[in-house]
């Protein structure tokens, strides 16, 4: 009889933990960051956490700026995985803290290694981004094409490949792009400075003053690559522009 009562409250403990993780990835998706992380970590907290929610949990420390936390708590992800997919899916979110730290290079390699066997969407964004920042465009350009089309409707997928374009001089297909994303009407600040980047150096100051305004009314996080600082400066040199021209 002890035994029936004590499998039925690790069920409901359980359960219990997974209503937490679901609600917080609904909070998350509405951008409340805060409130999902205080729902996940009561999931992560109890000891009986999936891998998926410890890694989400890991995700949203690096994403509100918890470096040294969300290393730790990634790490423990990646040792206690029961799965290949669990452990690329620790690991995709890992190579983001590393790469924030400064090691970009342990964060590339870390990002081909997941890549090569557990292919997502985010794996493939974070992967696209990353080899661009790197400065190998080769590179970057066969990993952003095969993203595309792993996904072309992924709006980081679609702000990588054009800025790609932008930056090898392939005005053509990065304008094609560029249209394709915003019609998305994505809700990250680089989508919108990209633009607005190519859009000035373009000339077409004034759609670039809209677009750098659209980005500034996004939400910046910690590991957003711009920061409205940079997108301010670019909109005031514009305005100049509009102003002489």
């Amino acid at each position: 009889m002890v035994g029936i009562v004590l499998f039925f409250l690790i069920v409901a403990a359980v359960n219990r933990n997974r209503i937490y993780f679901i609600r917080g990835k609904i909070q998350y998706g509405r951008g409340n960051l805060d409130e999902a992380i205080k729902l996940i970590r009561k999931a992560v907290n109890s000891g009986r956490a999936s891998i998926e929610a410890t890694a989400s949990y890991g995700f949203l420390l690096f994403k509100t700026g918890h470096l040294e936390e969300a290393e730790e708590v990634l790490v423990k992800a990646v040792q206690k995985s029961g799965t290949a997919d669990q452990r690329n899916y620790a690991k995709s979110n890992l190579a983001l803290v590393l790469w924030k730290k400064g090691n970009i290079d342990e964060a590339l390699a870390m990002l081909k290694e997941v890549i090569s066997e557990y292919k997502t969407t985010a794996v493939y964004g974070s992967l696209g981004y990353i080899a661009i920042e790197k400065g190998d465009l080769d590179y970057a350009m066969k990993i952003n094409l095969e993203a595309y089309d792993y996904n072309p409707d992924d709006p980081i997928i679609l702000d990588n490949l054009a800025h790609l374009y932008h930056l090898t001089g392939d005005f053509e297909k990065a304008s094609e792009l560029f249209e394709k994303l915003i019609e998305k009407n994505p809700r990250f600040p680089e989508a919108y400075y990209d633009y607005g980047s190519y859009l000035e150096d373009t000339g077409k100051y004034e759609k670039a003053f809209e677009m750098y305004g659209r980005a500034l009314s996004c939400p910046f996080y910690f590991n957003s690559t711009i920061t409205k600082d940079q997108v301010s400066e670019r909109r005031d040199k514009v305005k100049s522009l509009i102003k002489t021209t």
